[in-house]
């Protein structure tokens, strides 16, 4: 098998890794690319991301509530 982040996979296709990857395993090598896209364009004073592991994604969360996030830009 492949071990990733201390994490043993077995050998072949894996659908999502414990950290949100999806990857092939063989012996001797691992290939993985992400589930998630990253943000790159964002409001940093008024907002933040915050990893959602369960949902493999960020969400954009206001800092002060009573403003609003403007969309954002990810690849």
């Amino acid at each position: 098998g492949c071990i990733m982040n201390g994490k043993l996979y077995p050998l072949g296709h894996i659908e999502r890794t414990e950290d949100c990857y999806r990857c092939d395993c063989w012996e001797g090598a691992m290939r993985c690319c992400a589930l998630y896209f990253t943000p790159v364009s964002y409001d940093e004073k008024k907002c933040k991301f915050v990893f959602n592991k369960k949902r493999c994604r960020y969400d954009l969360v206001q800092k002060d509530p009573s403003q609003p996030c403007p969309s954002v830009s990810a690849v």
